[in-house]
């Protein structure tokens, strides 16, 4: 091969890789983010935000509402929505006084703040933390525990545990049983495991009231091809009648109106199609729709929560030590033409708007003044903000000072967290 060859290949080779770089993602906000972008600019105060879009909001329950019908009453999973506003709010749209606590303070602030709340633990508990809530609930109350909270048991020790607690408070406590439909996370592991368990409080007579069954089936949205979700589906809701079976043969244990837990955002869909074991489901995440949650089940969904933070900086995006290569590195990839250093950073989110920002791997994150790389396309200045999708609303919420409420392109209010767990 002679060398007019060789710079033939090398020619095409570099045409090859220069048709291969990176598109331009680039683009400057759409008109639902320019409008929020002016509204920060004159009312955010220069601070990190955490918005909520009350028209998704409302959107998001009343499709909640019409899948779920009359046939499946809902409980607001209160981890994922951990404000009192909020939790208030979506309680009255929705029509329930169902709440599902995942922290023992958040159980406390629950009691404190809906009266005549039905609380149910959403994951057993030390028993210790379980002695804290009644020493904390006070006697200035008219929540009564005894009828209102129900407390999560997974194991034969558990049960033995919240036994003994009830004789030294000297009063009954409620019980749900947790059941393992295939998520393998715990709780009771089959129907025999629960039957030795009821077996051992029916032989006991311990101050506990049986009160239903829960079961968390968040692995028949992620289910291997080979699998399917459909029987997935079938599969966890065959396990589900088969504890149910066996718990209804402890007669003097069972109630007659059980309760029987179940779902989640992921899978409340299923659920709602009416071939289920449930007689009521749990929901939290589906109403702000973090991104975590984006599925085919979910697609009529829309994202209602949004992190908000100014730019402090713009920057021709040069990376310490690498300064020689930062012309070839913008040219091969424009969407590291500019660095813009943000207020605050490191939060479980990915940067939305304006389109074509991401992260930099190459000079890593940070908690004070996060680093995002985008086109000159952004077309973002200082005192602009970025929009942020939250991965997961759990957890966010307690890092903001309020929620800031969005409605018809206004700023109409806001919400304070309230450290609810």
């Amino acid at each position: 091969m002679n060398r007019r060859h060789l710079l033939g290949l090398g020619a095409l080779g570099l045409l090859g890789a220069w048709v291969a770089r990176p598109v331009d993602h680039g683009r400057p906000y759409d008109d639902y983010f320019a409008t929020l972008n002016q509204l920060l600019k004159q009312q955010g105060g220069g601070v990190p935000q955490l918005v909520v879009d009350m028209q998704r909001l409302d959107a998001n329950a009343d499709l909640l509402a019409q899948r779920l019908g009359s046939k499946l009453p809902l409980r607001l999973v209160a981890k994922s929505l951990a404000s009192d506003g909020l939790l208030e709010y979506l309680a009255q749209r929705l029509g329930t006084g169902r709440f599902m606590a995942f922290h023992q303070p958040q159980l406390n602030q629950l009691a404190r703040l809906f009266a005549d709340a039905d609380l149910l633990l959403g994951k057993p508990l030390p028993v210790s933390a379980a002695l804290a809530f009644y020493q904390q609930l006070g006697n200035a109350t008219t929540f009564d525990p005894a009828q209102q909270v129900t407390w999560l048991i997974d194991s034969p020790q558990r049960l033995q545990q919240y036994a003994e607690l009830a004789v030294a408070l000297k009063q009954p406590l409620q019980i749900a049983l947790e059941i393992d439909l295939g998520l393998a996370r715990g709780g009771f592991a089959s129907p025999q495991a629960l039957g030795e368990a009821l077996q051992q409080l029916q032989t006991s007579q311990a101050p506990l009231t049986v009160r239903g069954l829960m079961g968390y089936d968040a692995q028949v949205a992620h289910s291997p091809p080979w699998i399917g979700r459909d029987r997935a589906f079938a599969d966890s809701n065959a396990r589900y009648r088969a504890f149910l079976a066996t718990a209804r043969q402890f007669t003097a244990l069972w109630p007659t109106q059980p309760l029987l837990n179940g779902a989640g955002s992921l899978t409340y869909a299923l659920h709602a199609r009416g071939d289920t074991p449930l007689n009521e489901v749990s929901v939290g995440s589906a109403l702000l729709m973090p991104s975590e949650f984006d599925s085919d089940l979910l697609s009529a969904h829309s994202p209602a929560l949004w992190i908000a933070t100014p730019v402090l900086k713009v920057q021709s995006g040069e990376l310490p030590y690498l300064s020689r290569l930062q012309s070839a590195l913008q040219t091969w990839d424009r969407n590291r033409q500019q660095a813009y250093y943000l207020y605050g950073g490191r939060w479980p989110a990915e940067p939305v708007a304006p389109a074509g920002l991401s992260y930099d791997n190459l000079y890593g994150r940070s908690a004070n003044q996060e680093r995002v790389n985008g086109s000159r396309q952004t077309a973002l200045a200082v005192d602009d903000w970025v929009f942020l999708r939250p991965q997961l609303s759990e957890g966010v919420l307690d890092d903001f000072a309020s929620l800031r409420l969005l409605r018809n392109n206004r700023l109409v209010g806001r919400w304070l967290p309230e450290n609810m767990g």
